[in-house]
């Protein structure tokens, strides 16, 4: 059977460097990093973007992107960005989907017959944690990764701001705003 075909879109300058960006910021170690990273420990006071500057993830960021030409960093903070507005529709749908719509249902069954549910609940008390865990923890990677691509979009500002360039403002804006 013939090899895989390569997807070349992936191996053009743009993505290959998205490729690379984006494993700086694993959602996985965002809880971990909250106790260690400069930008968690300068989370008080007004100043919350000199602690991001000195993240290790921020600094390996700007020294990927160093040499990449306007152009290039344009189309990465496009990128992130439409990453970033897909990761807030995704987060928004799996909030819906796994916690409101399931809370709504136990509470009409509740308000509808309220003894049965609580019998059933005392009966089945391991698999109520098991599936409460479940339809919280998906929620929560979501959150994560979503925070992580927020992350990304405020690293490719802080980018942005340190060379100058006003043609790839995240927020669309031109020099006239």
């Amino acid at each position: 059977m013939p090899g895989k075909l390569p997807d070349l879109v992936f191996e053009t300058p743009v993505w290959a460097l998205w490729q690379r960006l984006t494993p700086l910021f694993p959602g996985w170690s965002l809880i971990p990093s909250a106790f260690v990273t400069p930008g968690a420990w300068t989370m008080m006071g007004v100043d919350f973007v000199s602690g991001l500057r000195r993240n290790g993830s921020t600094r390996k960021a700007f020294e990927l992107l160093a040499g990449v030409d306007a152009a290039i960093f344009a189309a990465i903070v496009d990128l992130a960005t439409l990453n970033e507005k897909r990761q807030e529709h995704i987060l928004k749908a799996v909030i819906i989907g796994y916690l409101t719509i399931p809370l709504s249902v136990i509470a009409l069954l509740a308000e509808i017959a309220g003894d049965s549910v609580s019998c059933y609940a005392r009966e089945h008390t391991t698999a109520i944690i098991q599936w409460g865990c479940v339809l919280t923890a998906a929620p929560a990677g979501y959150f994560l990764s979503h925070w992580r691509s927020k992350q990304i979009v405020s690293v490719l500002e802080l980018i942005r701001i340190e060379r100058g360039d006003v043609v790839a403002k995240p927020s669309g804006a031109t020099t006239e705003d």
